[in-house]
């Protein structure tokens, strides 16, 4: 799902110049989960980490094991996100406010996707970021449950 999701995304990564850091641990126990759905999720994080990368042309996209939960994370070293707007982010139709908004096409629906993907596989979304320092978003999804 995470390979499938970068070659997606492969052609708007070499139109915009972006480098894409693929890190995926090896031996990883399988994740009983829609691919498709999951690649889409995944492909909407990174589709966001183009649109709001600022001047940051680097793109992290891991999957990793932690404890009971495989992890991908997807990193930018973008714009970053206002504290007080993390928490609304996921919400339908929301865009966090920028100065430059107009010139990032989006409707306000990718976020919600993904939380409303992650979930229905009895998963989390989570996000830490920082202003001019660029966002990580993890998708937790837990392994050996079924979706």
């Amino acid at each position: 799902m995470v390979r499938s999701a970068a070659q997606a995304v492969q052609y708007p990564l070499e139109e915009g110049a972006f480098n894409l850091h693929l890190d995926i641990e090896p031996g990883l126990p399988p994740v009983n989960a829609d691919g498709d759905a999951i690649e889409q999720a995944v492909v909407n994080l990174l589709d966001n980490a183009m649109k709001y990368s600022g001047g940051g042309r680097e793109i992290e996209l891991r999957l990793r094991c932690d404890g009971n939960d495989a992890v991908i994370c997807v990193r930018d070293r973008g714009i970053g996100i206002a504290p007080e707007e993390q928490s609304r982010i996921f919400e339908k139709f929301y865009r966090a406010p920028l100065a430059d908004r107009r010139h990032v096409p989006g409707t306000g629906l990718g976020l919600a996707l993904v939380d409303h993907v992650v979930k229905a596989h009895r998963g989390r979304v989570a996000v830490e970021s920082e202003l001019g320092h660029g966002s990580t978003f993890s998708i937790l999804l837990p392994l050996g449950v079924n979706a």
